[in-house]
């Protein structure tokens, strides 16, 4: 990987003062730029027990928490423009709710779900807000002003959330503004008569707003981001292609580019089936049951015994289109052989979905090895914890690379906001340097904790036993990463320790800051009981380790150990 500026390898000014390690209270934004607390994408929570009441979305935990992960929470930016949506629309039913999304399209799909969901039939409503050609500047920015509201019961919320959060097709907190700022322009069109309306006002001679200068001056971002990450995913082996820039997607979070991907590759095969190798994030697995595989089948251990039962079964007739894996596991931190699933895509002609998000561009060149890479662009490529964003790499030397880049071309549709792009751009100027310090920080962190006896297993690339597949992809100069899992021998440990630990606590990882969660009590609290099995057991708990200085760091963990020391000796 090429290194062209010296911004890329230094920090920027805004990390020249780096805050100490701490935990916010309950409900408060994890993040370090007061300024963006509107926009912040992880909520504090401070103790183990908020963790499991978040997870049963109890009341007193929800009326607390002012941002919340945004496919996870209807955050206030969205919430005032669908309350003044129904306004506009003169929806007097109190038990009718209202979701807005950037694309018509998706705004469609979730009609489709919630009436495919509805046990009495009930009515469901999609209108269109499209800008009035009276009051159109040319700029291009009306383009960013249109969205689509879906109408539904009040009973149906519960499946309308769900589709949000499995699709990553919610409208952004930053696009949110500008199309309620932007609405008395729109004229509203739908197959009820009663929602089809003008625009309240025509723009005429009135200046641009403020909002207005800035989504204009930022419509080229998306331009200079995906340069950026074509420089950084090209692979570095001898003889691969360089990756375009036309070679890469962008999308407004990682969730939505791994659903809208997997339903390309789903409706582009008759009975087309689907493997999950490895342990995936589990909305990542919800993203693909919502797509029209006709068979979907799991490997959740990612082991070689798991790689032989998938060959045998190939080897016997049975076809596979797509195989999703993490490289490395987000929690189990595992990473699969890589090199053994392409030899046998090659000798099958299935393709192969890898998200690199953990390791990242920076780390890993494992693009040689697969079809697509997918990333969250949220996690360590932003880091601010500010902004969403997806990535999406076509492998140029991919054998499917022109079914699969041509496909992409038709049916994509840009819903990632500029001044997403925008924030998302200016944040990533110096991950290389980020990611090396908060990695080099990391490895004293899973020292300090192989060392401690209440410690029964530490996750970690470089601790873990498929270490050698994970070496023969780093790049020169990459690392093994900044995010760690640790386990107790004592579950009780576990909860002293996360409760007693002074760092910000709570959803997301890849921050500037270190994050802590205990994974299994929010991401799969419901089925808590049976993930362990996969090694990946209740009590277990993710950092995300970020800028602070190192000692402070590794004094702030070793005091929460000390006190876990302390209720053993109780």
């Amino acid at each position: 990987m090429a290194i062209t500026s010296s911004s890329e390898i230094t920090p920027s000014i805004r990390h020249n003062i780096r805050p100490p390690p701490r935990s916010f209270p309950l409900g408060k934004a994890n993040i370090y730029q007061p300024s963006d607390e509107l926009h912040a994408i992880s909520t504090s929570l401070p103790t183990w027990d908020m963790v499991s009441a978040m997870a049963r979305k109890e009341d007193w935990i929800m009326e607390t928490v002012e941002w919340a992960y945004p496919r996870f929470n209807i955050n206030t930016q969205v919430k005032k423009l669908s309350d003044t949506v129904l306004l506009r629309l003169r929806v007097t039913d109190e038990m009718t709710r209202c979701m807005v999304f950037s694309s018509a399209k998706a705004a469609q799909q979730c009609a489709t779900t919630l009436k495919a969901a509805s046990m009495r039939h009930s009515v469901v409503e999609v209108v269109e807000f499209v800008m009035s050609p009276a009051s159109d500047l040319g700029d291009g920015t009306a383009y960013w002003a249109q969205f689509s509201a879906t109408l539904f019961p009040d009973e149906l919320w519960s499946e309308a959330m769900a589709f949000w959060r499995d699709t990553g097709t919610g409208i952004s907190t930053r696009q949110a503004p500008f199309c309620l700022e932007e609405l008395c322009y729109l004229e509203s069109k739908s197959s009820n008569p009663a929602y089809q309306t003008s625009s309240p006002c025509k723009r005429e001679n009135q200046p641009s707003s403020q909002l207005h200068t800035s989504v204009r001056s930022t419509l080229a971002s998306e331009t200079a981001v995906k340069s950026y990450i074509a420089q950084l995913v090209t692979s570095e082996q001898p003889g691969q292609p360089p990756v375009q820039p036309g070679d890469v997607f962008l999308y407004p979070n990682g969730t939505n580019a791994i659903y809208l991907l997997s339903q390309m590759l789903a409706s582009s095969k008759a009975e087309p089936t689907v493997v999950a190798y490895g342990w995936l994030y589990p909305e990542t697995v919800k993203a693909l049951h919502r797509c029209a595989w006709t068979a979907y089948i799991s490997y959740k251990y990612g082991t070689e015994e798991e790689l032989d039962q998938l060959e045998s079964m190939l080897a016997s007739g049975r076809r596979i289109d797509a195989l999703f894996c993490e490289l490395p596991s987000n929690i189990k931190l595992s990473s699969p052989n890589i090199f053994r699933i392409q030899a046998l895509a090659e000798r099958y002609g299935f393709i192969i979905v890898c998200d690199d998000t953990v390791a990242g561009y920076v780390n890993i060149d494992v693009l040689p090895y697969v079809d697509v890479i997918v990333s969250s662009l949220t996690k360590t490529f932003s880091g601010a914890s500010n902004v969403t964003g997806g990535g999406l790499v076509v492998n140029p030397g991919s054998r499917h690379y022109s079914r699969i880049h041509a496909t992409l071309c038709a049916e994509y549709e840009s819903t990632f906001f500029p001044m997403d792009v925008d924030v998302l751009r200016n944040n990533s100027k110096d991950l290389v340097w980020r990611m090396k310090r908060c990695s080099d920080s990391a490895l004293y962190l899973v020292d300090l904790f192989q060392s401690h006896p209440s410690i029964a297993q530490v996750n970690h690339p470089s601790t873990s036993p498929t270490r050698s597949l994970y070496r023969r992809l780093m790049r020169e100069g990459g690392s093994y990463g900044n995010v760690l899992s640790v386990v107790f021998r004592e579950p009780r440990n576990a909860e002293h320790f996360y409760n007693t630990l002074n760092v910000c606590k709570g959803t997301s990882f890849g921050a500037n800051f270190t994050l802590a969660l205990p994974y299994v009590q929010l991401a799969n609290y419901l089925t808590r009981d049976k993930v362990g099995k996969y090694g990946v057991p209740q009590h277990i708990i993710r950092l995300s380790v970020g800028l602070e200085d190192k000692e402070q760091l590794l004094q702030v963990v070793a005091a929460a150990l000390a006190e876990v020391e302390r209720l053993e000796e109780s």
